[in-house]
């Protein structure tokens, strides 16, 4: 096989594994499964609170009068980002009620794209970047 051959084959494999990797990464940011145009506030207790890679979520029980509770599954922030925001995974521990706005889920699952928490002992509230304004930040209007 000729040089310009070798290179040009090379040249099509490259392209193709560069456009591959640009379409996962564009699906991995999409969040047409949110309903941004809704914000919706639960209250509950915190079962748990992932600050994995990519993004952070955070696990709610919400209690539902004499049926039973309904747990709720938010995607947060970047780990990333909520570091350089000053979020640390210490401020929300299994057990701490909470306030959260969220934009749902656009199929009606009990879940979606966390905005912000307000810890209910302290009243502080946690910024997560789903539309509310920069992570670790309080809103604008709060």
């Amino acid at each position: 096989m000729t040089d310009s051959r070798k290179l040009l084959i090379g040249a099509i494999i490259g392209a193709t594994a560069a456009a591959a990797f640009a379409t996962g990464a564009s699906a991995h940011h999409s969040y047409v499964m949110f309903d941004r145009a809704k914000t919706t506030t639960i209250q509950g207790t915190v079962r748990a609170w992932e600050m994995t890679s990519p993004h952070s979520y955070l696990w709610v029980v919400v209690p539902k009068g004499a049926g039973a509770p309904e747990v709720w599954g938010m995607e947060g922030a970047s780990v990333g980002q909520l570091q350089r925001a000053g979020v640390h995974k210490s401020e929300v521990k299994p057990g701490d009620k909470v306030n959260v706005m969220l934009h749902p889920l656009r199929d009606g699952r009990t879940g979606g794209q966390l905005i912000s928490l307000t810890l209910g002992d302290t009243g502080r509230v946690v910024n997560f970047g789903g539309g509310g304004g920069e992570p670790g930040k309080p809103q604008a209007n709060e």
